[in-house]
């Protein structure tokens, strides 16, 4: 009897209790302070180990110190390079940042008949424009450096074929196109200057020499009565011609025969465009543009 009631106290406690809600719980989180059994605390804890520290990944390597700024480069320009090669040619220039043979020179002659346009002192001065003590050689050479290259001097002959001598045959001159320019100083005292075709007029209409540009024929070497080789330019003088000796440094782009018989005399100094025989002038020669 005792047994029984002692069973029906149970069951009616076990009824009373999941009356009062009883679900069952999956797991049970310590808390953040709480400690497995056995496990020592931080202060207990051993110092790792070669071996432990070995198999721990390595903190990332802290990033170096950024460089000082570097100073900004000097805003002070470099020295310039010298305008002129140095080159030991008598009254001979190479203006390098113009690629320009610049040649001193006198005005020769500033009326009459022209054959030149350019010749050595002591030579062609009684029909060229302007005279100079520049060698031609030197000229030919000068044009060189500035990247100009030579071909060959312009000819022309009586044509065989003709019983009357009146036609001839000819071979305009080769070679790179060059533009002439004339420097000086005015009586006034102003900077003056021009084209080489501003100081030629034709004689009977008075109209400029056409726009055309001098060849660099450079001349030729041939034996001299000596027998010795030697630059052609150098002894005749002839360093741009308006009329075809066959020998110029610098021939006019058109062939004239420079002898009366085959063709009257045409062309003239410009008298009032020029200045007075004498007068010192700067020759600049430059590659001409293509037409």
């Amino acid at each position: 009897m005792r047994s029984r009631s002692m069973i029906a106290i149970l069951g009616w406690l076990a009824l009373s209790l999941c009356a009062g809600g009883c679900e069952p719980k999956t797991s049970i989180e310590p808390s953040p302070a709480a400690q497995r059994p056995n496990e020592p605390s931080p202060a207990e804890a051993p110092a790792p180990t070669s071996s432990d520290t070995a198999l721990r990944p390595e903190a990332p390597p802290t990033p170096p110190d950024a460089p000082p700024p570097t100073e900004a480069p000097s805003a002070e320009p470099a020295p310039d390079a010298p305008r002129y090669a140095e080159v030991d040619w008598p009254h001979v220039r190479i203006d390098l940042n113009e690629k320009a043979v610049e040649i001193d020179g006198v005005c020769a002659i500033n009326s009459g008949w022209l054959e030149q346009i350019i010749c050595s002192a002591g030579t062609r001065t009684h029909e060229s424009l302007v005279a100079t003590e520049a060698k031609p050689s030197h000229i030919h050479a000068a044009l060189l450096l500035i990247g100009l290259e030579p071909g060959k001097p312009g000819w022309w002959k009586i044509d065989p074929d003709d019983p009357e001598g009146r036609k001839w045959i000819v071979q305009p001159p080769t070679g790179a196109r060059v533009s002439i320019t004339f420097e000086w100083t005015g009586a006034d005292g102003t900077a003056r200057s021009a084209l080489a075709r501003e100081w030629v007029r034709d004689f009977h209409t008075h109209d400029l020499l056409p726009d055309g540009p001098w060849i660099f024929g450079g001349s030729m070497m041939k034996p001299d009565y000596t027998g010795a080789v030697t630059y052609v330019a150098d002894r005749t003088g002839s360093i741009a011609g308006l009329v075809t000796f066959g020998d110029e440094l610098l021939g006019w782009c058109e062939v004239l025969p420079d002898q009366e018989a085959v063709m009257a005399p045409e062309w003239e100094a410009n008298t009032e465009a020029m200045p007075e025989p004498g007068t010192p002038v700067t020759i600049r020669l430059v590659a001409a543009g293509r037409p």
